[in-house]
């Protein structure tokens, strides 16, 4: 800068230099606009967050003083300003903060200090008990992470405050002490249990197998009895006397059943209510204890039936009526006496069954005729009597049986013993004549006891012989005798075939239809020429009737 003279014009000889700095305003920010403080911390002034250094805060918009950084915070509206330290700038626009400054909750409070819970229950943190909401708790009495209210209580101690949005919760936690508990268990040998009336039982006379045991009259809820209750027939409820303490109150309880001995209900009992004949039937009493005596009519006592025994196992010799009876000390020392009336069933019944071995045989085959007896009812039989007599058209060669014996004079088959579900079989091979009667009926002629079904006593079987008779030698010679292979009854098999080879397996003759009129000539070409006269010597011949049936063998032309 240079001073010029306003009279003469002369301007300085040496100008005056200066420098200068034009800044630029900055305007502070921040990330939360309302910002909440708690009064624990003693916030200041300083403690508003903004992004930027040097900001100084006011309480008004345009102008006022500034507020010194360590002023302690209040609820109100701060304004922030920076101001350039070599400009001396200040912000063009100050940033507004609204700040609310909370005191914490008070220590929330329980009922109960120490606090027992039930491992079956499966308690988490939010069953913790406290008089207030919104409470978290921390595993200890300063800092730490809060437990999520879903996590599995274990035993331990555990510190509860009441939640604050603003961070702002209270330095004294409340102590609370868990313990989680396995709940007690009661067992017992029997869970329905009978008693003498006369013996004025109480709950202490129930049998269980663990001590300190606790009684309801329900399964759930209720005020325990006392040991001296005396029982009625009802269902009774443990409970292990510590699980009342123990936060295990909702736990299982044991259910027994209390039953009174009534003589007069109680009868004997039987496996069969319609005994058989021969069948071994166990009678019972559900009630008795010692000195038995027992009594049977009509029957005799195959097991049990001692003094000592409270069964007895009975096979009746007939059918009819029957008893039996038992005299004995009862479960409550009382001698009383049970009988019981039975009418004896012969409950059996026996089938048969005949069937043969070949029923289309050729006259002078051998068949074989199967005979099964079956035992399909209850009980036994004894000494029972079948009937096979062959009739006229065949004649005996041989029999066996599985079990008795069978006399070939009389046709008939003895059998000793017969079970239940048993079967005996009979077979009988006979030779197949030219004539009679083929029917074979097999009987059930007798029985011990009487069979109760006799419409299934008899069986028959029967064959139609195939009159097909094979001359198998022949002599075509043209003398007149014996020219031609001849086969009894082909006739009346119009849809018959004859094949015949040498022994060589050559076919040297092939007709369908055949008519006894063969004379050893061949009819097919090979190892002889057709028309040719097959020399002395063996073939085989293989006949097919129509319906299946093939009949071969062996036959010899003699020249």
């Amino acid at each position: 800068g240079a001073i010029k003279d306003p009279v003469t014009g002369c301007e300085s000889n040496i100008r005056l230099k200066v420098t200068t700095t034009i800044g630029n305003t900055v305007n502070p920010t921040t990330t939360d606009t309302t910002q909440d403080f708690c009064s624990v911390g003693a916030p200041t002034v300083a403690s508003i967050q903004v992004n930027e250094a040097n900001v100084v805060w006011y309480t008004a918009l345009t102008g006022g003083t500034v507020i010194p950084a360590t002023t302690a915070l209040t609820n109100g509206i701060y304004y922030g300003n920076i101001t350039d330290p070599v400009t001396g700038c200040e912000s063009k626009t100050r940033l507004q903060v609204t700040v609310t400054v909370s005191d914490p909750s008070p220590t929330p409070t329980t009922t109960d200090a120490s606090q027992d819970f039930c491992s079956t229950n499966a308690p988490k943190v939010s069953n913790i008990q406290v008089n207030e909401a919104n409470v978290i708790w921390y595993s200890a009495a300063t800092g730490g992470t809060a437990i999520p209210a879903t996590t599995a209580l274990v035993s331990g101690t555990y510190y509860g405050v009441v939640s604050s949005t603003s961070g702002c919760e209270n330095s004294v936690r409340l102590a609370v002490v868990v313990k989680v508990n396995t709940p007690g268990i009661v067992t017992t040998p029997r869970t329905t249990q009978t008693f003498c009336l006369s013996a004025l039982p109480t709950l202490a006379n129930i049998v269980v197998n663990e001590p300190n045991v606790v009684w309801y009259t329900s399964a759930t809820g209720g005020t325990p009895l006392a040991a001296n209750t005396p029982l009625i027939a009802a269902t009774y409820y443990a409970s292990a006397l510590n699980n009342t303490t123990n936060g295990c109150e909702s736990a299982t309880r044991l259910g027994i059943v209390v039953n009174f001995e009534n003589d007069a209900l109680v009868q004997l009992t039987t496996t069969d209510d319609t005994p058989c004949v021969f069948k071994g039937v166990t009678y019972s009493i559900a009630n008795g204890k010692s000195n038995y005596v027992w009594s049977i009519t009509n029957g005799t006592i195959v097991s049990g039936g001692g003094t000592a025994d409270g069964s007895v196992t009975v096979s009746w010799s007939d059918i009819g009526p029957g008893k039996v009876e038992v005299t004995y000390t009862n479960n409550c020392g009382d001698t009383t006496t049970k009988s019981l009336n039975v009418t004896v069933a012969t409950c059996s019944d026996l089938t048969i069954t005949n069937t043969v071995s070949n029923p289309t045989p050729n006259f002078g085959d051998q068949v074989t005729f199967t005979i099964t007896v079956n035992n399909v009812g209850e009980g036994s039989f004894i000494n029972t009597i079948v009937s096979d007599l062959l009739p006229s058209g065949y004649n005996l060669v041989s029999s066996n049986t599985t079990v008795g014996t069978y006399d070939p004079n009389t046709q008939l088959w003895t059998i000793p013993t017969l079970n239940s579900g048993q079967s005996v079989v009979l077979t009988v091979t006979a030779e197949v004549l030219t004539s009679g009667n083929y029917t074979n009926v097999a009987t059930i002629e007798i029985s011990t006891p009487l069979d109760v079904d006799a419409a299934n006593n008899s069986a028959s079987a029967s064959v139609e012989p195939i009159c097909l008779t094979v001359y198998n030698e022949f002599t075509p010679n043209n003398d007149g005798s014996n020219d031609l292979f001849r086969i009894d009854c082909i006739e009346t098999y119009p849809n018959n075939e004859l094949k015949v080879f040498n022994r060589y397996g050559s076919l040297v003759f092939s007709r369908q239809h055949y008519e006894n009129d063969w004379d050893g000539t061949a009819n097919v070409s090979g190892v002889v020429n057709r028309g040719d006269m097959l020399p002395t010597g063996t073939y085989f011949y293989v006949i097919t009737i129509g319906d299946g049936t093939v009949k071969k063998g062996w036959l010899s032309i003699m020249r």
